[in-house]
């Protein structure tokens, strides 16, 4: 049995600073994605939600099984790179492999709109995905550089841009145009163009002066391709429900599903992919640094930091599931909303740990190839059962089958990981976390206002306040040492002034 990791060796405040710098890069997007469910379902039909939402759905699936496993790759090499001063050349070589990668993306799904058998409704909203599918590939490529180099403002700043823009020139095309899905779908267009210009003289000075790298275009592509593989499969666990509700149960029957799952999804995983943009290069240089057991102390301390931001969010769901229906969405998609939305809670939570904590012990030991082995029955299992149960129970069969499927999913695939790297999470601060959720789950429980406002924030500032004392109170992560230090500070302040 692996010794048990000592605990100091996570350089904690760092780290949390670092995640700090991230949060706008989260909030801001997630609160622009509640905008957009805010907006749209007034604006938009639920058919014509639906089709939007195939579209995006379908240019998720690209971006996630591609262009994501790529930004994985610079972030897993920079250290070497910055190490052999060769920074200028990684970012060429990566340059040109997204380039080329996305050419070759968007070429096959143009075949795929010319000559498959495709209802002509949705022809127009999934050519407009192409041009969006290639700017976000080019900004993928730049957001990576500046995770792995800690440049959280620059990081920051493209994030909210794109969110922002993205959708205010989409509900104004709405607006002037008509109330269509073409018409969101340039919105986004218009905003992920926008942001080409952050940073663009210093990558295009680096791609300059660089050169292109074939032994690390060989070692990106090594690393990348089983990943591209198994993020596909993922892509069609995550998402493939879309697609089995939109061809079993029709556009309008989509639209609300999409909605359920925005409504959870959107911010969740941006809460998860701020703690992994701070804490995943971090592990890495840890690796490289100070080797496999140190590496390890520094992964379940970033599982622990996940832990305990996903699960009060996703609890926290669950809790407000009425309100949130009620107050977020338009008349015509508040039907099952309140029953679909503490199942996809329960999904969203499973699959951040899975994507965020699970998976980085593959990366680390660099087999990624065997994620496939983690991914592949379960997508195959998961729309085997969409089949059964959406005809019998709709959007709600299609909610069960993804938790059911993904649960077991994150259980094999943490047994897997542990045969490749030493996976650990410190079962004390788990413990911590669930004993800190208890209150905000009993005193939400005791509040009852008949405004649904009222109700929704007074749940919110419970369960805040209420969290936020347990931890510091049970001492996760060293909470209780910061939050004296900081009263000290202002009190030694406050006797200055």
């Amino acid at each position: 049995m692996t010794a048990r990791p000592h605990q100091s060796s996570p350089p904690r405040r760092n780290l949390q600073g670092l995640i700090a710098g991230y949060l706008p890069a989260t909030i801001i997007p997630a609160l622009v994605s509640l905008g957009v469910v805010l907006a749209y379902t007034r604006l938009l039909s639920p058919a014509e939600y639906g089709r939007y939402s195939l579209a995006f759905t379908a240019l998720m699936v690209v971006q996630v099984s591609l262009f994501y496993t790529l930004s994985l790759s610079i972030v897993r090499f920079y250290p070497v790179a910055v190490r052999e001063g060769a920074t200028s050349d990684l970012i060429r070589t990566s340059y040109i492999g997204v380039i080329v990668v996305g050419l070759i993306a968007a070429a096959l799904a143009a075949a795929v709109l010319i000559f498959a058998p495709l209802p002509s409704k949705l022809l127009p909203v999934l050519w407009l995905a192409l041009p969006l599918l290639l700017l976000r590939a080019t900004l993928s490529a730049g957001q990576a550089v500046r995770r792995a180099s800690d440049a959280s403002g620059s990081y920051s700043v493209v994030e909210c841009g794109q969110a922002i823009i993205g959708f205010a020139a989409g509900v104004l095309l709405v607006v002037l145009r008509g109330p269509t899905a073409e018409n969101v779908m340039l919105g986004l267009i218009i905003g992920a163009a926008a942001m080409l210009g952050i940073g663009a003289r210093d990558f295009w000075r680096a791609f300059v002066e660089g050169r292109f790298d074939r032994t690390l275009q060989r070692n990106a592509w090594v690393f990348s391709a089983p990943l591209a593989l198994t993020y596909s499969v993922g892509a069609a666990l995550q998402y493939g429900d879309r697609f089995m509700v939109a061809g079993l149960a029709g556009a309008q029957a989509l639209g609300i599903y999409t909605v359920a799952t925005v409504l959870v999804d959107r911010p969740t995983a941006l809460a998860g992919i701020a703690i992994t943009t701070a804490t995943f290069p971090r592990v890495v240089r840890t690796l490289e640094d100070e080797g496999v057991e140190a590496a390890r102390a520094q992964l379940g301390f970033n599982g622990i930091l996940l832990l305990a931001v996903a699960a009060p969010a996703c609890v926290g769901l669950m809790l407000i599931a009425p309100q949130l229906a009620g107050i977020t969405v338009g008349p015509a998609f508040r039907t099952g909303l309140v029953a679909l939305l503490p199942i996809v809670a329960a999904t969203a939570l499973i699959r951040m740990m899975s994507a965020h904590f699970i998976d980085h012990a593959y990366h680390l030991a660099r087999r990624s190839d065997l994620m496939l082995l983690a991914y592949g029955p379960f997508a195959v299992l998961n729309l085997g059962i969409d089949v059964v149960l959406i005809p019998r129970f709709g959007v709600l069969g299609a909610a069960w089958a993804a938790l059911g499927c993904l649960s077991l999913q994150c259980l094999i695939s943490a047994l897997l990981a542990r045969r490749v790297f030493p996976l650990w999470l410190p079962p004390a601060d788990i413990a911590r976390v669930a004993t800190a959720l208890l209150p905000m789950i009993v005193f939400a429980r005791m509040i009852d206002l008949t405004d649904p406002w009222l109700h929704l924030g007074a749940v919110m500032a419970e369960s805040v306040v209420s969290y936020a004392v347990m931890l510091i109170v049970l001492d996760l992560a060293g909470l209780r040492g910061v939050a004296i230090g900081r009263f000290r500070r202002i009190f030694a302040l406050q006797e200055q002034v």
